[in-house]
């Protein structure tokens, strides 16, 4: 069965530091850039909840960097409570957790197989999109990633879009919204440059 991978529009309530846990709460349903529209009632999700993994970018290869602890949809919403390992667990999935705090990733994308679906036409700015609205989906997983296919599938902490990392986060650096659009986007691959050279160099046994 085809397996499909979407980012959805999620919003994350404010980590728990000590849990290392936070609630991502998806909104209502919208059209992504396909054309396609997920609806949140369909979800299947009793199989996913054997084994909650969510990895990096739907790397199914490599360990995941975090868990759903539940899993649930409320009010039309599709929730799930994830939990990220600590540095000393897993130092590349403590990154990717930073990351989420400091804003520098702000998106989940979900990993499932079709059901139900039919051939849809919506209308979003003015021009016709025609894709597929998904009825009933089997949730396969949820993956960390950096770029979504719906323009608005960005998340915040408990704090307004704009929010910046405080000086404390990342020292010696000018917040990212006091860039150029070219700077901020140079800082946020360099950080997630880094963590994916930082796993490689382990995973190769390249680091003590």
């Amino acid at each position: 069965m085809k397996l499909v991978h979407k980012v959805m529009d999620f919003e994350v309530n404010r980590a728990d530091e000590d849990n290392r846990t936070f609630w991502a709460v998806a909104s209502s349903p919208t059209v992504d850039r396909q054309g396609d529209l997920v609806e949140p009632d369909g979800w299947d999700f009793a199989n996913f909840l054997r084994n909650p993994v969510i990895p990096w970018a739907h790397d199914y290869a490599s360990p995941p960097v975090a868990r759903a602890l539940a899993v649930k949809v409320e009010n039309g919403r599709l929730l799930f409570k994830a939990q990220f390992p600590t540095a000393e667990e897993y130092a590349f999935a403590d990154t990717i957790y930073r990351l989420y705090k400091g804003g520098y990733l702000r998106a989940f994308s979900v990993g499932f197989a079709p059901l139900e679906s039919e051939v849809a036409t919506h209308r979003v700015s003015g021009r016709a999109l025609t894709g597929t609205r998904y009825l009933r989906q089997e949730l396969y997983e949820i993956s960390c990633v950096t770029l979504p296919a719906n323009p608005e599938a960005l998340v915040a902490l408990g704090l307004p879009a704009a929010s910046t990392p405080s000086p404390e986060q990342t020292p010696g650096a000018p917040p990212v919204a006091a860039m150029n659009p070219g700077a901020a986007r140079a800082v946020v691959s360099a950080a997630l440059g880094q963590a994916v050279v930082e796993r490689l160099r382990f995973h190769l046994g390249l680091v003590d």
